[in-house]
């Protein structure tokens, strides 16, 4: 019976059709697992599906009952009747699970303003059996539309009314994603290769016909050529990424489809339309300083593209997303400075004029130094922009690098290195006591005592190696460790 339950498993984890759990139990039986044969049917699989959520479910609701603090993240969605729902999902730490992060739940949302939007997450919460939920909670996260995060009357400020020190935050990743869209409006070359790459999915996305003949070339040619991805989708700088990574890839092979298309001995030519956009797209491809942009926007864009899919881990903290912002900008601002490693490539493959093959145009004409300042300067602005309340030294975000063992100032027999390591973190504590204050009270602790149990930890952590994250944890999970009690109420924060 086991074996079934697995079997289910494996259909909704993959998302499969029942229609398969059937063939996928015979399957089994043949390579020798005990399967019976009571159970053939798609409707069975979805009682074994049904048995499996209620026995995940009982677990979920247990232990977020027992957790002292959760997390809580939103999202809003569209059902195949076009109605609106609100998805919850929570987060918290378990002892013997560590951090559990799970869908919680999805509700109709009565009206589309900030008080319907909370009055689901509230029946969420209800239908879940935790009513006394907002004490619990200690972060919220939602996507930056104004009834989630407006100042005034979102979602988020109705519930700091009642939460006062809850921490708020706008989803990083859709906040990294709206900065680079900014800076796509600003620059008229972003814009222009934008317009390249979408050009270059329609050709070969629409068109079979152009699809069969850039690979037959590809053949002929003994290169290996993908097709153009989209450049829309959830999340979507690792797809202009992707789509950018193709074109460079690809580059020869694109060149001389356009340039047989627009041949005048071919014998089935496209249409006027067709024909004019392949000769623009064709004297893009060809300009020297559009190549060399190309590819470094290439650089660029695998600096955005790292940073983007950090913001999608699961175990992602606050103080690590602060970090992998600073790392990004540094990263931009080695590109102001000097060719990233796909230009070099470009630029040791270009001579006498001709970059694989193809001869290029305008090769004593080059703005790239220039473009690059402005494309990196700008980026950063914006990402600054869209995310300075992270990397402001007065965000509660940053408070917690306190914290962090990795930035400590290093201890040895000097008494200046002494005096940094003590005063070291004390004022950042003392501005989440006063910020966690009501915890506090309702734990029954002072200001005092946490800065006591701060030395404790900083004598104990300072010669840890690792993410803080990982130090963290370890403190929950150790029951040796509990000497740190006061600590742990941030912690678990």
């Amino acid at each position: 019976m086991e074996n079934m339950f697995h079997t289910a498993y494996y259909v909704v984890k993959k998302e499969k059709p029942f229609t398969d759990f059937p063939d996928l139990v015979q399957l089994n039986s043949r390579t020798g697992f005990n399967m019976t044969n009571c159970y053939l049917s798609d409707k069975a699989c979805l009682r074994f599906t049904i048995d499996i959520y209620n026995v995940e479910r009982e677990q979920l609701l247990s232990d977020l009952k027992n957790a002292g603090y959760i997390s809580v993240m939103i999202d809003g969605a569209t059902d195949t009747g076009n109605l609106e729902n609100e998805i919850v999902y929570v987060k918290f730490f378990n002892k013997e699970r560590g951090v559990v992060q799970s869908f919680l739940g999805i509700e109709d949302v009565k009206h589309a303003h900030a008080d319907g939007v909370l009055s689901a997450v509230q029946t969420v919460f209800e239908k879940a059996g935790l009513d006394n939920w907002k004490e619990k909670v200690v972060f919220f996260c939602a996507d930056g539309a104004t009834v989630n995060m407006g100042k005034r009357n979102g979602v988020a400020a109705k519930l700091k009314e009642e939460i006062g020190h809850l921490l708020a935050i706008h989803c990083v990743a859709h906040r990294l994603e709206l900065g680079v869209v900014d800076s796509i409006k600003e620059n008229q070359r972003l814009k222009q290769l934008q317009e390249v790459l979408q050009y270059l999915h329609q050709q070969y996305h629409y068109s079979p016909k152009a699809l069969r003949e850039l690979r037959m070339l590809a053949e002929a040619m003994e290169e290996k050529v993908l097709k153009s991805t989209n450049l829309k989708g959830a999340r979507w700088l690792p797809y202009i990424h992707k789509a950018t990574q193709i074109l460079c890839n690809s580059y020869a092979i694109f060149v001389a489809h356009f340039e047989d298309q627009v041949s005048p001995e071919r014998t089935t030519g496209p249409s006027p339309a067709v024909m004019g956009r392949a000769k623009n797209i064709l004297h893009y491809l060809k300009s020297h300083t559009n190549v060399k942009f190309m590819h470094f926007l290439l650089d660029t864009l695998d600096f955005l593209k790292a940073l983007s899919l950090q913001f999608q881990q699961d175990n992602l903290t606050p103080g690590e997303a602060v970090q992998y912002i600073e790392a990004c900008l540094i990263g931009l601002t080695e590109l102001c400075l000097e060719p990233g490693e796909q230009q070099k490539k470009m630029l040791a493959d270009a001579r006498n004029g001709t970059y694989r093959g193809v001869e290029l145009k305008n090769t004593t004409t080059d703005t790239l130094a220039t473009d690059r300042k402005k494309v990196t300067d700008m980026l950063a602005k914006h990402i600054e922009s869209r995310l300075g309340d992270l990397l402001s030294i007065e965000s509660i975000v940053q408070k917690f690098s306190a914290l962090d063992h990795n930035v400590w100032p290093k201890l040895d027999n000097s008494d200046e290195s002494k005096e940094a390591f003590v005063l070291h973190g004390r004022a950042n504590i003392e501005s989440l006591c006063h910020h966690y204050q009501s915890i506090l009270v309702r734990e029954g602790t002072t200001v005092t005592e946490v800065l006591g149990e701060y030395r404790l930890y900083k004598i104990w952590a300072r010669m840890r190696n690792g993410p803080l994250r990982d130090t963290l944890l370890e403190i929950l999970q150790r029951g040796d460790l509990q000497r740190f009690n006061i600590l742990n109420t941030f912690h678990k924060t």
